[in-house]
């Protein structure tokens, strides 16, 4: 599989690299299901995600319309099946 052929990526995690590598893959541009075994875990994940496209926005990093995007390709999931069922990646 090539890298143009990837649209939909699983990210299986939501700590601390998890919920990083989920966002540097929305600000690219694929969606992504972010996953994590207990719904507060995947909550948690998803909020430092928001926060930290936020900061990016406010120091100009990335435009509002840009971190708010990437927040809109990230699904947080519980359900395996569901975070890796589209998943190309």
């Amino acid at each position: 599989m090539d890298l143009e052929e990837v649209e939909t990526v699983a990210v299986l995690g939501a700590g601390t690299m998890g919920h990083g590598i989920a966002e540097v893959a929305a600000l690219a541009g694929f969606d992504v299901a972010l996953r994590d075994i207990k719904e507060e875990f995947v909550r948690a994940g998803h909020e430092r995600i928001e926060a930290s496209l936020s900061e990016l926005a406010e120091r100009d990093e990335v435009t509002t319309d840009e971190a708010d995007a990437a927040l809109d390709r990230i699904e947080p999931v519980v359900e395996m099946e569901a975070a890796v069922s589209d998943a190309d990646a």
